[in-house]
């Protein structure tokens, strides 16, 4: 046996074992150690593993059984993963101990973390190196929770991610990615692009990354992938990632979806395209007109009046319908009277009855052309803004009344039925009673024209605060198709039956009601169906109703009550 020379207490100089300068370096040792006898009893345990079981140190000192230290640790709830099953534990834990099969982890119930190697000694003992790992627990811990960020940020993000190593397998793909390359994170794992996509893609693909390798600087591209709404651009950007050394071990890829972008400058370039068409149009229309300009100034240059009404449409409409007015009316009057004369043989009998005939015919035909003149007229200054409103508060019976008797002879040449339907005591209604009388009678007019002897027509007249006045005229005849309903609206525009039927008209009825409904700040509304008749609802704005109780009137108005 070997030993050495120390000095005792008293200064002398006395000689160590070679087993007493181990016990004294176990002791030191930060691991801990603990020696076992065939036993299964502690022999030799340093400072280390004393300080860690502190709280069972009766259960630590030399000659306990590893069984009861086990078990005083049991009792004191130093195991976490041992509540509750804890003659289970000591049975599993025991096992591994008498039959080691290498180093394994525990965790404390104080939160640290060792790690225990057990190796049987020749001699039938075990030893236990034991070393605490809590710092190492930790860090790994702190590295999941960080890489568990990473992914949640990563798989949230709108935008598509993907890492690859060096040699182009996939290490990472995020949610979205997953959806567009038709895999999961899973399976891309360890995958070439070449096994994930066709390989035209993949060619393309795989160019990228060497674009990166090669430079070592992010690469940028437009790439187009299918979506449930259709295809969408995402732009690519492909990094280099370096570690400490600044060598590339991989390549990043984040994909911003710029359909929304993209789609915009289509729809701007169109735009810029159809501007630039338009605006050569205009100059192309410009040019003829400044050529027409120049062809009427050559051809009429004493007739600068007549250019200067050319550049004022309204004014030169304003003033040949104020001639054609006085032009035509005039002789029409006269035709009119002196046939009426005539016709009544009011200055005596004419020789021949033919006479008579011809005078009606005259005075028939010279009513229809002023009926078509005045309905011109009319709508012209209407549409030209030159028409004016005469309100006054009109009392609807005796409006009623005015409009059947102007009817009623047409009507009854016809053998329609006419129904009037009237609320209670109507209150007056503000408005320009010559026009609201036009457009009643208009409208009846046409009703009865279309309407087939033996039918129906109805005019309704009502008005609540909500919806104003409406007058509706509704009929039993041939009806109109609901093609043809914007043509029956136009100017001039006559509409032809199922049955083939013409009816003699100019075709401004409609439009000359519709234009002086609207006038009024009201609307003009037609439903109607073939063979089903027709229904014209006016509707005229609550304002123009007179009589309502004060406070509502005058909120009607917009005035202070």
């Amino acid at each position: 046996m070997t030993s050495t020379r120390r000095t005792d207490a008293t200064g002398e100089k006395s000689s160590l074992s070679t087993e007493e300068q181990l016990a004294l370096a176990i002791e030191a040792l930060s691991e801990l150690v603990v020696l076992l006898d065939a036993e299964d009893r502690v022999v030799l345990a340093n400072r280390a593993w004393r300080e860690l079981n502190k709280e069972v140190a009766e259960h630590t000192k030399p000659g306990t059984r590893f069984e009861d230290h086990l078990r005083a640790l049991l009792e004191k709830g130093l195991v976490p993963e041992a509540v509750g099953r804890e003659e289970d534990w000591l049975h599993e834990r025991l096992d591994r101990h008498l039959n080691s099969s290498g180093p394994f982890e525990v965790a404390r119930q104080d939160g640290r973390w060792i790690r225990v190697h057990e190796q049987r000694l020749p001699n039938g003992g075990i030893i236990l190196l034991i070393s605490d790992i809590t710092e190492r627990k930790r860090a790994e811990e702190a590295l999941r929770e960080s890489e568990e960020r990473f992914r949640t940020v990563v798989n949230n993000s709108p935008a598509k991610i993907h890492i690859k190593d060096a040699e182009g397998r996939y290490l990472l793909i995020n949610s979205l990615a997953e959806k567009l390359f038709g895999v999961t994170d899973e399976e891309a794992r360890g995958k070439t692009t070449h096994e994930v996509f066709p390989d035209q893609k993949a060619d393309a693909f795989k160019a990228h990354d060497q674009g990166v390798l090669e430079s070592g600087k992010a690469v940028e591209q437009e790439e187009e992938w299918p979506r449930a709404d259709g295809v969408h651009t995402y732009l690519t950007v492909k990094f280099p990632i370096q570690n400490f050394a600044g060598e590339i071990t991989g390549i990043g890829a984040i994909g911003t979806d710029i359909t929304d972008r993209k789609r915009a400058e289509e729809r701007l370039q169109n735009s810029e395209r159809a501007l630039k068409l338009r605006v050569t149009e205009l100059e192309e229309a410009q040019r003829r007109l400044k050529e027409q300009e120049n062809n009427l100034i050559r051809l009429a240059d004493n007739l600068k009046i007549a250019r200067d009404q050319a550049l004022s449409a309204d004014r030169a409409k304003s003033e040949f319908l104020a001639t054609m007015s006085h032009e035509l009316r005039t002789p029409l009057n006269a035709i009119i009277g002196f046939s009426e004369i005539m016709k009544t043989e009011a200055l005596g009998a004419m020789g021949n009855v033919k006479y008579h005939g011809y005078a009606a015919d005259i005075h028939e035909s010279g009513r229809h052309l002023l009926d078509l003149i005045n309905d011109i007229l009319d709508l012209s200054k209407v549409e030209s803004g030159l028409d004016e409103l005469h309100e006054e508060d009109v009392e609807i019976p005796e409006l009623a009344r005015s409009v059947w008797r102007l009817i009623q002879k047409r009507a009854e040449n016809q053998s329609v039925r006419l129904i009037m339907d009237l609320p209670d005591e109507p209150p007056p209604l503000h408005a320009d009673l010559r026009k609201l009388k036009q457009i009643l009678v208009n409208l009846l007019s046409n009703a009865i024209k279309f309407t087939e002897t033996g039918g129906k027509v109805t005019m309704k007249i009502w008005c609540q605060v909500e919806s104003g006045y409406v007058f509706q005229v509704s009929d039993t005849g041939i009806g109109i198709a609901l093609e043809d309903i914007p043509k029956a609206l136009s100017h001039f525009g006559q509409v032809d039956s199922a049955l083939n039927r013409q009816h003699a008209g100019t075709g401004l009825g409609l439009p000359l009601t519709k234009a002086l409904v609207e006038l009024h700040g009201g609307s003009l509304d037609l439903q109607s169906a073939v063979g089903a008749g027709t229904t014209v609802t006016v509707r005229l704005p609550a304002m123009r109703i007179v009589s309502f109780p004060g406070a509502v009137q005058a909120l009607l108005r917009g005035k202070s009550v």
